[in-house]
């Protein structure tokens, strides 16, 4: 197993971040990838944990880390938006540039995926990108799949159990295109779909990839949005660690 370390780094807007860095098993390749996690988890699930350990088997540094307000990382997890997810995401790939790394891909899950992208979009520098089981089309309100009551506290809503964030979150979804940053992306981009996703419809994928007719795309027949059954995660742990081992 790679060799951790935790670390924190800081957003344009001040808040630290909480990150842990998985350093190369094997003779450093110069790679680094920053692994992002969706709208309601965190850096240490078992899914992100497992790709970063798969990504440093190869020789690349990677870097799981927490969007503000989530896990360790500062901020008020109710503040969630795409746009502060953005900057976090780009802060994170500053992080290991500030490293020596100057080639860097980014690899991202569920609303991840839709940062990973957006971001790439901004940052033309950017090798490689995965997105696992992204959105195609953001929100404008509460979600069924999302399990939340939809019941009110001032300017929260719940979207999850026991999960409040603002209302401007989909606000701020509205200014965000992903379909029209598809068609900007020029780096080797991998889209991971489940053919049985109930949270993300696998129409998403398929959208992604319309807009992008050079992004290879890959749909396991089983899985649903979490890859959660042992040869489902195995599959998209391989998968991943496969692609981002190509970029030289």
């Amino acid at each position: 197993m790679a060799a951790t370390e935790s670390i924190r780094f800081e957003t344009p807007s001040g808040l630290r971040l909480a990150g842990v860095v998985h350093h190369p098993q094997i003779e450093d390749n110069g790679l680094g990838v920053v692994v992002a996690h969706g709208m309601l988890s965190s850096k240490d699930s078992d899914k992100h944990r497992s790709i970063c350990e798969a990504v440093a088997a190869g020789g690349a540094t990677a870097l799981r880390f927490d969007f503000r307000g989530r896990g360790e990382s500062e901020g008020d997890p109710s503040d969630l938006t795409v746009s502060n997810e953005v900057e976090d995401l780009l802060a994170s790939v500053a992080s290991l540039r500030s490293r020596g790394l100057s080639r860097i891909a980014v690899v991202g899950s569920s609303l991840g995926g839709t940062v990973a992208l957006l971001a790439s979009a901004r940052d033309r520098g950017l090798k490689s990108l995965v997105t696992i089981a992204a959105p195609a089309r953001l929100p404008d309100g509460p979600r069924q799949a999302w399990r939340g009551s939809g019941r009110t506290d001032g300017d929260l809503i719940e979207v999850a159990p026991g999960e409040f964030i603002h209302r401007g979150f989909f606000t701020d979804a509205r200014r965000h295109n992903p379909i029209n940053s598809a068609r900007g992306i020029d780096c080797p981009w991998l889209i991971i779909h489940g053919a049985t996703d109930t949270v993300v419809p696998v129409e998403d994928a398929e959208l992604l990839a319309d807009a992008a007719p050079a992004a290879e795309v890959k749909i396991h027949p089983t899985a649903g949005h979490r890859f959660d059954q042992p040869g489902e995660r195995g599959w998209l742990v391989e998968t991943v660690a496969g692609f981002v081992s190509q970029l030289r």
